[in-house]
């Protein structure tokens, strides 16, 4: 096995400023041969919890006085110093995710440009909401002064995704949101990649050193079970909680943070089924090309994608059935991947041998889920009439590796199968230009039950932009209201707070009438970076 990037980790959590490992040890696994993973990393105990929390709230008030401009500077950092160390970052992940350097590096780049994106979003000021409505004595009822402004809702627990070691784990994008708002972090590190996490966690750590920071700004505590995630969750110096991962995890973690004395908000991205509708149009201009789209989509990173198109709609005709057959033919033909861990193997092949006993179903493409030697899946693809998969759940469960199924059906039966499903990240239509007017009634369906809806593409690939929305009704996520890519889910650990006729002296800098940090502000309805006239 190699240890590369790997020698210089201790298996420890990181406290604070300090190396703790008073816990047991454990490893995470190794995907390629179905053992144990090259680091032996110390589960935290209740009190290491604990004391990584109380460092943070202590940290908050640094944190959350800090200029936009200093805030910006230290993203910045925290980016520079995970490329700096990107060779070893890379090589770690690597081997314990088996995902592959090529993809990995894009991941690291990712990641690395959304913390610079967020610092450009935090210096630019606009994301402080700063309002300022000048008092008016002769409307009814009389308006006061009032200024309004978003602060650091407090410290952060993030729990780091099996399936995007950089990119939603410790260095990811609730982490750079948590920081970039002015919120220290506790991150629970995943025990897919435990190494993984700890070296992009002292690279994130030392940057914050360098910049200043207190020591409790990034803490990260290792946990194989529920334990640790649950005192994370209890403990009473978290004000939110970021988490990506399955339906039953980001669902328990909600449960727990409403029975709380003090409730606190759980932004979860959970399981999403991201269905694909083909219209008779697209099938006719471009139907062979679609189908290999789609293949590819389904079956990237081994379909542990959150965005994995599950489910295709297809209209119910030969040009239906020739598409089929090509998509079967491309899924014999490939030769499928590694999946993360024993778990997720174990948990795919159960749930398709009862999927594939549906009555009904057709197997075009049946691949194999490897459970010993290592962790692997070659596709599957299923075939089922609208009628069928409308009767039964299952087939409108998420997989979680590289499966989809096909449904055929009629123009009226695609817009009713839109209609049953849950809450999804995305929703994707394939049609042509003269088709608009016929599809009108299953686009608003899918705009219903999706946070994203994709035209003539694929919804794999999530771009770190400013309109960017990743989330979607439940079960996608805990809040639709939300996203967790892009620039707007820096707002996720912001909450609003108004003055009303409060001396200069006593309001933040970004409400005082000269506008000392010359921030763009709502001044009556406009924006403006001008002064207050009085």
């Amino acid at each position: 096995m190699s240890t590369e990037g790997i020698e210089a980790l201790t298996g420890a959590n990181l406290v604070a400023d300090r190396e703790r490992a008073e816990g047991a040890r454990f490893r995470g696994p190794d995907p390629r041969t179905g053992g144990e993973g090259p680091l032996a990393v110390a589960e935290a105990t209740s009190g290491e919890v604990a004391d990584a929390v109380a460092a943070a709230v202590e940290a908050a008030p640094v944190l959350a006085a800090w200029t936009p401009q200093r805030r910006a500077e230290v993203l910045r950092g925290l980016a520079d110093a995970l490329d700096a160390d990107g060779e070893a970052i890379i090589a770690v992940a690597d081997i314990e995710t088996a995902l592959g350097r090529a993809r990995l590096s894009t991941e690291l780049a990712r990641t690395s440009n959304q913390l610079r994106l967020f610092a450009d979003v935090v210096a630019e000021g606009r994301y402080l909401e700063a309002t300022i409505d000048a008092p008016n004595p002769d409307v009814v009822p009389p308006r006061p002064d009032l200024r309004r402004q978003l602060v650091p809702l407090g410290p952060v627990a993030v729990f780091g995704a099996s399936n995007f070691p950089l990119a939603f784990s410790v260095p990811g994008g609730d982490t750079a949101s948590a920081l970039a708002a002015g919120c220290p972090v506790v991150a629970k590190a995943h025990p897919s990649h435990p190494a993984t996490c700890e070296r992009t966690a002292r690279a994130l750590r030392a940057a914050l050193t360098d910049a200043g920071a207190p020591p409790g700004s990034l803490s990260m505590v290792h946990g194989q079970g529920v334990e640790v995630g649950s005192a994370l969750v209890e403990a009473p110096g978290i004000a939110a909680v970021g988490f990506t991962g399955s339906r039953a995890g980001g669902r328990a973690l909600h449960d727990l943070a409403a029975q709380r004395d003090v409730p606190i908000p759980v932004y979860a991205e959970m399981s999403s089924l991201n269905p694909v509708f083909v219209t008779d149009g697209a099938l006719a201009a471009r139907g062979e090309e679609i189908a290999d789209g789609f293949l590819q989509s389904m079956t990237m990173g081994t379909g542990q994608f959150c965005t994995k198109p599950g489910v295709l709609v297809l209209p119910d005709s030969a040009e239906g059935a020739s598409f089929a057959e090509r998509v079967a033919e491309q899924a014999g033909a490939h030769a499928g991947g590694p999946l993360l861990n024993g778990r997720i193997a174990s948990a795919l092949a159960e749930q398709l041998a009862r999927t594939r006993a549906i009555d009904g179903v057709e197997v075009l493409a049946a691949g194999e889920v490897t459970e010993r030697d290592g962790f692997a899946a070659r596709p599957t693809v299923l075939r089922v009439p609208a009628e069928r998969f409308l009767a039964e759940p299952d087939l409108a469960a998420e997989h979680f590796g590289p499966m989809a199924v096909l449904v055929t059906a009629s123009p009226s039966e695609q817009i009713t199968v839109a209609a049953s499903l849950e809450g999804q990240l995305t929703a994707t239509v394939h049609t042509e230009e003269d088709e608009a007017d016929k599809i009108t009634e299953l686009v608003e369906e899918l705009t219903r039950m999706a946070g994203r809806v994709v035209c003539n593409g694929y919804p794999t690939g999530v771009a770190v932009t400013h309109a960017m929305h990743h989330g979607g009704p439940y079960p996608a996520t805990t809040n639709p209201l939300h996203t967790s890519v892009g620039s707007t889910a820096i707002r996720r650990f912001l909450r609003p707070v108004a003055y009303q006729t409060a001396p200069q002296a006593l309001l933040p800098p970004a409400l005082r009438d000269e506008n000392p940090l010359d921030l763009p502000r709502l001044l009556d309805g406009a924006w403006t970076t001008a002064p207050v006239e009085r």
